[in-house]
């Protein structure tokens, strides 16, 4: 019989989000370069679901990046920013003031979609609303972001850059030392992962429901 709890909520995981260099201005190549030490761990990888994605993170003063990994599959990437849940995309969710207690999206709250490809040009970003969200202070232009993708034999690796001007509360980071956060990765071949509890949980709005990341400095 399967468990009614999932096993990583009987456990306050708290990943140490590592502290990384600036994105490269450079047109090619790597977007940031993160290093093995920003591999965060999935609170999903002890619920024993399915695991065909890796996520490096990494923070500094002016905003927050990642780099998506995805293997195991047979086709090349395809994604559409309209169509998040059926292509290959990444969703994120993020609280600059995580409290574990509040259960209605606040001002801090954001949530973006990544696609590694579409059929005419290269990766995309969009800004997803948050569900019953009590007021939101910031109109994120994803025009500002950094994206960069690469195809691999049996998958593809995505870089994203968010500036932190485009991330409400992201100035004084550093004083709270922590950032909630969520994240959902979609494949057209490989079905769904979710980086700890899965959709049958309030993720898309509740911010109970995220990981709260360590800022290491």
């Amino acid at each position: 019989m399967a468990n009614v709890v999932p096993t990583s909520l009987l456990f306050d995981f708290r990943p140490r989000l590592c502290h990384c260099g600036r994105p490269s201005k450079k047109k090619s190549g790597s977007l940031l370069s993160l290093p093995d030490a920003a591999i965060i761990f999935q609170p999903s990888r002890v619920n024993e679901t399915v695991q065909f994605a890796m996520l490096k993170l990494g923070w500094n003063e002016d905003g927050l990046g990642g780099e998506l990994t995805v293997s195991g599959k047979t086709a090349p990437p395809r994604g559409d920013v309209t169509k998040l849940d059926t292509t290959d995309s990444l969703s994120v969710w993020l609280d600059t003031r995580p409290s574990g207690s509040v259960h209605r999206a606040t001002e801090y709250c954001h949530s973006f979609g990544f696609v590694p490809a579409t059929d005419s040009s290269g990766p995309q970003a969009t800004v997803l609303p948050i569900a019953q969200q009590r007021a939101s202070r910031v109109e994120s232009n994803v025009r500002l972001f950094g994206l960069r993708t690469q195809s691999t034999s049996t998958g593809y690796t995505l870089e994203f850059w968010i500036p932190g001007t485009q991330l409400h509360g992201f100035r004084e980071i550093t004083e709270f030392g922590r950032l909630g956060f969520h994240a959902v990765v979609h494949d057209s071949e490989l079905g769904e992962q979710s980086f700890s509890l899965a959709d049958d949980f309030p993720t898309s709005y509740d911010p109970s429901t995220w990981t709260q990341l360590e800022l290491q400095t």
